[in-house]
């Protein structure tokens, strides 16, 4: 059984959770847009009240630190991640079909918030220990649905047996490389091109196309008997 995902807990005097939540995604998305403008370090926190129209006094009933703000924008990012892949990927059954619209949903959400995402691997030795061990967590946490993924593959012979935690993490790594390596693929590479060339590498390194083929073949015989 995976553990259960740690998450710091935010102090807040405010009893209304609903209202916590609105105010920390105001706060989100003012912090997102002035780090990756003007920069962490040099951002203060007079400008993030301006920004988000909350009043310094009231910002600090939803934040102690700029700390929890850093940590705010990873729990959001990630979040925006799973809510994406939830969502896209609901009907999808093969695992190869899984691996393809998971890879295709991050890196474009990745596209989408490479600032921010850039920001928050940039800044990481910013947080307190405990605030990067629940970073780090949910991180592995995201890693083990697409080493699910795998090892349901495998099971079924679709893909050759492997090490599937090994594989969910390179597989991870290619993804992050389009934020992480941007200075070097910039106007030299385009998402498209990263995807395919994503997935080309792990059907010609993990797809079984013989077992793939009878498998496919299978389930059009179930559908074609209903």
């Amino acid at each position: 059984m995976p553990k259960k995902v740690l998450h710091r807990k935010i102090p807040s005097p405010v009893k209304n959770p609903d209202l916590i939540e609105e105010r920390r995604n105001q706060i989100f998305e003012a912090a997102w847009r002035l780090f990756t403008k003007k920069g962490y370090h040099v951002t203060g926190l007079r400008e993030l009240s301006k920004e988000t129209g909350i009043s310094l006094g009231n910002l600090y009933n939803y934040i102690n630190t700029k700390e929890d703000i850093l940590y705010i924008l990873h729990q959001k990012a990630a979040e925006i991640v799973i809510q994406a892949i939830n969502k896209e990927t609901s009907d999808v059954t093969d695992p190869m079909e899984m691996l393809k619209e998971m890879i295709d949903i991050e890196l474009r959400t990745m596209d989408k918030y490479q600032d921010l995402i850039l920001l928050i691997y940039q800044e990481s030795h910013a947080l307190s220990r405990e605030s990067l061990h629940a970073m780090l967590q949910r991180e592995e946490m995201h890693i083990q649905r697409f080493q699910k993924v795998l090892e349901e593959g495998m099971a079924q012979g679709v893909f050759r047996p492997s090490n599937p935690k090994m594989l969910a993490n390179v597989i991870k790594m290619m993804i992050d490389t389009w934020v992480l390596k941007r200075w070097a693929l910039r106007r030299k590479v385009s998402l498209e091109e990263m995807r395919e060339g994503i997935i080309s590498v792990l059907e010609k390194g993990i797809l079984d196309r013989e077992n793939a083929e009878k498998a496919c073949s299978r389930k059009r015989q179930k559908a074609a008997a209903k």
